[in-house]
């Protein structure tokens, strides 16, 4: 046991740690390079641990906030498991109790928590079933009737969200249009945030060349639909994040959704990129200080990028070893540390911040603060740490151009190789250059002007003497 602690302490401290993977990021021409680690692997955590047998193919763990616990969609049990943040029993749904009928569940997928209320998606029985925490329902909602929705779909709700206004919102299997939103009375109301499909050179020449075919030949052909998310996330501020599964016609593999339902993620940076191409995320999970986490369940991969999509950390992969995963199928954030779930190690992994996460993730706190004169000395010990960290160069720079120091702003977004943030600093940097010098530029002109004007006048008389002698 002393020895577990001084392990665990030596990597709180950002001292050399041995874990079974790599971190690494991205430098400015989009070249995967070794990085420090930002987290490392403290604990895993079974159901027997909490007197409950293993988990069997759990698919989705929820961190109710206002409650301090956490609930696991154990499938292959088909049950929802509850402990408290610091792994303790606390109940077990397995039977529920609708006005004094027994009702179980099958293969429940998806668990989210408001209010002490405890919506299920109950994937294998086509509904969703909202109950209290003694495992009470309060209402059960099947698949909901609507022109707009297919007759023939197959309705299997995976994963639900809820939002501040009881609005319930359903990822479904094989539900191409975008998440089910539902009315607090399960009432259909309408799709939302369709994930778009993004137009190629090989969709263009496809459709042209469907012009010229018979419907049967047409038809043969490759279609191109929108991608069905794979998981939601609410935010805080009711923004809802998704994921979607990887593809070669669309890169919107992580959308953040407005009330409206359109998407207004956007990336930024080298190398934002590289880190999510041909990925298959399977969870996301969003700090406040707006940090995007998602776990990709094809290479086990973990990263964390900004609000811009910028690689602070990348780090995980496929093996037995603790920090390493099978079948990653869920992630939350629980204060600074991150908690996993492996729907083939049926376990839940525990990372921590190691010194230099927390580093980081402080400059970037300072940031969000307005904090910007404090916020670069964090930034610069990053760099003495990782001088290909391209996030520090560009955290230094947004804070020099906040300070209004444009010209050390464009030194630092250059360094980054951030051209949107080297070019808004330049235009300030041209602007302020222009004010200061304002009165020798127009000093400058009127002197010139004068100049040109005296010297017409004297071409002028020039002229004039010379034709008087002439004539």
């Amino acid at each position: 046991a002393a020895g577990g602690c001084a392990m665990a302490a030596a990597a709180a401290e950002g001292a050399a740690y041995e874990v079974p993977y790599q971190s690494f990021t991205y430098d400015k021409w989009g070249n995967a390079v070794p990085a420090p680690n930002g987290y490392f692997p403290e604990r895993s955590i079974r159901g027997k641990d909490l007197g409950y047998g293993d988990f069997n193919a759990a698919a989705d763990l929820f961190y109710y906030e206002e409650g301090q616990e956490l609930y696991v969609a154990d499938s292959g049990n088909n049950r929802i498991v509850v402990m408290t943040v610091d792994y303790e029993p606390v109940a077990v749904l397995e039977t529920l109790d609708n006005n004094g009928e027994e009702v179980t569940l099958s293969n429940p997928t998806g668990v989210f928590v408001r209010k002490d209320t405890v919506y299920i998606a109950d994937q294998g029985n086509a509904r969703v079933i909202i109950c209290d925490k003694t495992g009470k329902i309060r209402a059960i909602y099947g698949k909901p009737e609507s022109v707009l929705l297919d007759e023939g779909l197959d309705y299997k709700p995976s994963k639900v969200v809820v939002d501040d206004f009881g609005k319930i919102y359903v990822q479904a299997v094989g539900s191409y249009q975008g998440l089910i939103c539902l009315n607090a009375d399960g009432t259909f109301l309408d799709y939302y945030g369709s994930n778009k499909v993004e137009m190629t050179a090989k969709m263009i020449v496809q459709k042209i060349w469907k012009m010229f075919l018979t419907d049967e030949q047409a038809s043969a052909m490759q279609n191109f639909v929108p991608i069905e998310y794979a998981n939601a996330y609410l935010d805080h501020e009711d923004f809802i994040y998704a994921t979607a599964a990887a593809s070669a016609t669309n890169s919107n593999l992580i959308v953040k959704l407005n009330p409206l339902g359109i998407n207004i993620f956007r990336t930024k940076g080298s190398g934002t990129r590289q880190w999510y191409q041909n990925s298959n995320f399977s969870d996301i999970t969003v700090s406040e200080d707006g940090l995007i986490t998602v776990v990709d369940n094809v290479r086990g991969k973990v990263y964390q990028c900004d609000e811009n999509g910028v690689l602070m950390f990348a780090f995980g992969g496929i093996g037995s070893q603790l920090g390493l995963f099978q079948t990653p199928s869920s992630i939350v954030g629980v204060g600074d540390k991150l908690l996993i779930l492996d729907s083939t190690k049926n376990d839940i992994t525990e990372f921590a911040l190691t010194s230099f996460g927390e580093t980081v993730q402080s400059a970037i706190r300072l940031y969000n603060e307005g904090r910007y004169q404090e916020n670069i000395e964090p930034w610069q010990e990053v760099i003495k740490r990782d001088a290909n960290y391209l996030l520090a160069y560009t955290g230094i720079g947004k804070a020099y151009y906040q300070l209004e120091e444009y010209e050390e702003a464009m030194k630092y977004y250059k360094l980054a190789n951030d051209k949107q943030g080297y070019s808004d600093a330049y235009k300030e940097y041209s602007l302020n250059a222009m004010r200061e010098n304002f009165g020798w530029i127009v000093g400058g002109i009127v002197l010139l002007l004068v100049i040109t004007l005296v010297s017409r006048k004297l071409w002028r008389k020039r002229k004039m003497k010379r034709g008087g002698k002439t004539a």
